[in-house]
């Protein structure tokens, strides 16, 4: 794909003017008609920008999660207000801040306005819209409420970002608290200790046992940093291509659940993900075989998927959908139990939401429980590596007196 910039005019006559990616001249004009513009001129873009500069300038500019958050809001709200789609949608892309969101906005609105539906529209950003996002616009098509479609897709997805912007902000104190300790950890092995090697060269075996190991330790960082470096890299690699295969998946699926404490969290979110992404599904129209084959390819997990793939067998049976998920050890029995409420009740999909909510509850709960115990462990921890350090110097010190001169 190259890059081109181009002079084009809209259908109301205004003039605009960008960057476009195509494989040629010819598909970068094709593009610019199927956003709805006449285009003036086009040439390839001048590379001007220094290394550096364009890949801050590509990471400020990335469409993330946070972003589709606002535009889905914003859509639903013009909507909701009585304006057309190709109008809303011409609306954000005046309004779009990054350049990268704005060109997708544009694209969406070219196709729109080429006779294509929305959600064909959507499906040519997959990395952006994925298959449930498209899915419940289609739906929300169908059956001629898109408006209350994509308000409700708002609403997941700003829940959904609530909840992994409050774990984060909760892990901000104690990652710090690592990096600053490891880091004094390291500076005292590889820079205070070294001068104190050089005043215990002669001592030889009169140094306490505690000393020799840490310059042992000390020399062993300083000569083989690069060979430490080397060995962690390349187990971690090692162990993200396993993770990779469908061995490894289903391997780490396995073992994440029955974790002795992150367990608990991993079943909890995991509970949260399936019920929310599920219940704003059926809320949207989508039939419940095909929300439970979306939600199966979203969630990110084999071993979820195994069970998902129970459960839409059974439903697929008319035997319904509790006696699959009460036989997994994944979804606890308040879970199971508001499901089968939901189900007698006719209200599935509002029940749905009802568990996703409680157990976003319980993850921010959980979250600061741990945090609440890691945060004492992480400082005594660095405290005493720091402390052994220390110690092992003074007794060295104290020794000098018992060497005989």
């Amino acid at each position: 794909m190259e890059n081109f910039q181009y002079e084009a005019t809209t259908r109301e006559g205004n003039i605009v003017s960008g960057n476009i990616e195509g494989v040629n001249e010819r598909s970068a004009v094709e593009r610019l008609q199927e956003m709805g513009y006449f285009p003036l001129k086009i040439g390839r873009a001048v590379e001007r920008e220094r290394f550096f500069t364009k890949i801050v300038s590509t990471i400020q500019n990335r469409v993330r999660e946070k972003d589709i958050m606002t535009f889905t809001y914003q859509l639903g709200v013009l909507l909701d207000s009585g304006f057309p789609l190709d109008r809303s949608l011409s609306i954000l892309s005046e309004l779009a801040e990054k350049k990268k969101l704005k060109e997708l906005i544009q694209e969406l609105l070219g196709q729109v306005r080429s006779g294509k539906s929305f959600s064909d529209a959507l499906t040519r950003f997959p990395s952006s819209f994925p298959l449930f996002y498209v899915n419940m616009i289609k739906a929300g098509e169908a059956g001629g409420f898109i408006e209350d479609t994509i308000t409700r897709m708002a609403i997941y997805l700003e829940n959904s970002q609530g909840l992994k912007e409050d774990v984060r902000s909760a892990l901000i104190y104690p990652v710090l608290l690592s990096t600053v300790g490891g880091a004094a950890v390291v500076v005292l092995l590889t820079f205070v200790v070294p001068q104190f090697t050089k005043i215990f060269t002669d001592m030889g075996e009169s140094l306490p046992f505690a000393t020799v190991m840490l310059l042992a330790i000390s020399d062993v960082l300083i000569s083989y940093w690069w060979l430490l470096l080397l060995l962690f890299g390349g187990l971690f690699i090692s162990v993200k291509r396993y993770v990779a295969t469908e061995k490894g998946r289903r391997a780490w699926d396995i073992m994440k659940f029955r974790l002795p404490v992150f367990g608990k969290l991993y079943k909890e979110v995991a509970v949260s993900r399936f019920a929310r992404t599920f219940g704003t599904l059926l809320g949207s129209g989508v039939p419940l075989l095909n929300a439970l084959q979306i939600v199966k390819g979203t969630l990110g997990s084999e071993k979820i998927a195994d069970i998902i793939s129970s459960v839409r067998e059974s439903a697929r049976k008319g035997k319904g959908i509790v006696e699959p998920l009460k036989n997994s050890d994944i979804f606890p029995p308040i879970a199971v139990h508001m499901v089968t409420v939901g189900e007698e009740t006719g209200k599935l999909d509002a029940m749905l939401i009802k568990i996703a909510d409680r157990f976003d509850m319980e993850v921010r709960t959980t979250v600061k429980r741990m945090l609440a115990l890691l945060e004492p462990v992480l400082i005594l921890i660095v405290g005493a590596m720091v402390g052994f350090i220390v110690i092992s110097m003074l007794l060295a010190i104290f020794s000098i007196n018992e060497l005989p001169f």
